[in-house]
């Protein structure tokens, strides 16, 4: 689809979108892999535990915000016989934003300041904290 090449994330596919009236864009995706890996045992999985729904931040389109509701989709290891959920290459671990919008905001405080980047990204001065901390690491 040609939606999935102009949103580049490698490995998904959009299942829809709505534009929403003083929102945004939203795209909801999910993984095209049919299997996850277990983070404890390293085994791939293809057992379907549940679905969670989680909406992320993304770069903006054509001056629109744009969110991504992402099915993170949680397996269930054949091994160790506990759930876990699919990890996604493109939003860290317990974020709200892509890796992709944090670059991009990092870059923009090189020639401003924290509250001016966070009003002019929607982002709170609190994420743009937790995105340099991330850095930082």
């Amino acid at each position: 689809m040609i939606l999935d090449k102009f949103l580049n994330l490698e490995g998904t596919s959009i299942q829809g979108y709505l534009h929403l009236e003083n929102i945004g864009i939203v795209f909801r995706i999910e993984s095209k892999n049919k299997k996850a890996t277990c983070p404890r045992c390293g085994l791939k999985s293809d057992k379907l535990h549940q679905n969670h729904r989680h909406l992320v931040k993304d770069l903006p389109l054509s001056g629109q915000p744009v969110y991504l509701q992402v099915n993170r989709r949680q397996f269930k290891c054949d091994n160790c016989q506990k759930p876990f959920s699919e990890k996604l290459d493109f939003v860290a671990s317990k974020r709200t934003y892509t890796k992709r919008l944090a670059e991009n905001i990092l870059e923009q405080l090189k020639e401003g300041d924290i509250l001016n980047v966070s009003r002019r990204n929607d982002v709170t001065e609190e994420e743009i904290q937790r995105m340099l901390e991330d850095i930082a690491e």
